[in-house]
């Protein structure tokens, strides 16, 4: 009977591993988007904040200047906004490791934690985007490995299943049972006896 048993549970558990797989995929997928957007999102936002300061400043300095015409208050304001542009600069070009990966560290604790929940594989821990890169191509590979092992236990399924192996089963059951092997010599000895008569 094992030879029934062990292609069905062996495709049941690959099945389950299957479906985990892909759970957990989705979810980096999903967690990779959402740091994508957020992280897009906050950027416009400072960079838009910080334009607004800087057109602000310029536009005080602009009026302090043409109303003094030499003042002294306008190279205060001018000072100020290029202090803005560069910070800007500075934010736009390190928003990857300044905004981008605590946004994935987050995103990905709050995943872990609903993994836990969920009781489905755990989500490995990834700290930046280059991680998440390198996890979804281990998670595309264990599923491509899962995909094709599923493949061989239906194959094995239906070979198991065969007529002729189905008849071997029986009858190496049959065998093997001893109180099968008695109630058939039971059986044997009395439609013997019968054919005597």
């Amino acid at each position: 009977m094992d030879e029934f048993t062990k292609p069905v549970s062996e495709a049941g558990n690959e099945l389950k591993r299957y479906i985990n797989l892909k759970a957990s995929h989705a979810g980096l997928l999903l967690n990779r988007r959402l740091s994508d957007f957020a992280s897009q999102l906050v950027t416009m936002l400072v960079l838009v904040g910080i334009l607004a300061m800087i057109l602000l400043m310029l536009s005080f300095a602009f009026v302090f200047w043409y109303g003094a015409e030499a003042g002294t208050y306008y190279h205060g304001f001018l000072i100020i906004s290029l202090l803005y542009m560069i910070f800007g600069l500075i934010i736009y070009y390190f928003r990857e490791p300044l905004l981008m990966n605590p946004i994935i560290r987050k995103l990905n604790q709050k995943q872990q934690r609903l993994g836990d929940e969920m009781e489905s594989l755990p989500i490995p821990a990834v700290k930046n985007k280059d991680d998440i890169e390198k996890q979804l191509e281990i998670m595309e590979l264990q599923i491509e490995q899962s995909e094709l092992l599923i493949q061989k236990h239906i194959k094995d399924f239906g070979t198991a299943f065969t007529p002729s192996n189905i008849m071997n089963s029986l009858f190496s059951y049959a065998l093997s049972s001893s109180s099968l092997m008695m109630s058939g010599a039971i059986l044997l000895l009395k439609l013997l006896k019968k054919r005597k008569r």
